[in-house]
């Protein structure tokens, strides 16, 4: 005999059962759940009280609002999709690899950690495309850095990902 579920909800009283028969005649069994906050139960809200170990400052909105920095407008390739997944794919390994390049040359993840850029969407990390490399150019610096102290430069060939340091010294100009 195979097992059989029934299941159903009743909504207005919050609860969902579980109801099934076992195999080898054993009893069938109900399971129970209930929300923590059921469907039309306000969600208790209260503020914490100040710490005074905690300073804090008021938040207060500034009236004029900070207009968008523009995002670099790159062109995006265009072909089958897998033309394009591949250009994404490597993209993205070629900018790990600028940024490793990077990590090794200013001795390693215990002195050095490039800029968040480096770390997320390819596509959004700060390089020039040519018809044969990458060019990569970022910042980074002492692990946990605020303000970025070193400046590297790093080309990708696109065929072989060697990577070669251009440039790896203090910043030299401002973004």
């Amino acid at each position: 005999m195979k097992p059989t579920f029934l299941v159903s909800t009743v909504s207005s009283v919050g609860m969902a059962l579980l109801w099934g028969s076992l195999l080898a005649g054993r009893a069938a069994q109900a399971q129970v759940i209930t929300p923590l906050f059921p469907s039309g139960t306000p969600i208790p809200v209260e503020p914490l009280p100040p710490s005074p170990d905690i300073p804090t400052l008021p938040i207060v909105p500034d009236p004029r609002p900070v207009p968008a920095t523009p995002a670099p407008q790159r062109p995006l390739p265009r072909g089958s999709f897998e033309e394009i997944s591949r250009y994404f794919r490597d993209l993205n390994r070629a900018k790990n690899l600028a940024r490793q390049a990077a990590e090794i040359a200013n001795g390693g993840l215990q002195r050095y950690r490039a800029e968040a850029s480096m770390h997320g969407a390819a596509i959004d990390s700060p390089f020039e495309e040519f018809e044969d490399a990458w060019i990569f150019t970022f910042r980074g610096g002492e692990p946990g850095f605020v303000q970025p102290s070193i400046e590297t430069q790093v080309r990708v060939d696109r065929r072989t990902f060697q990577t070669t340091i251009l440039y790896n010294g203090p910043i030299r100009s401002l973004r």
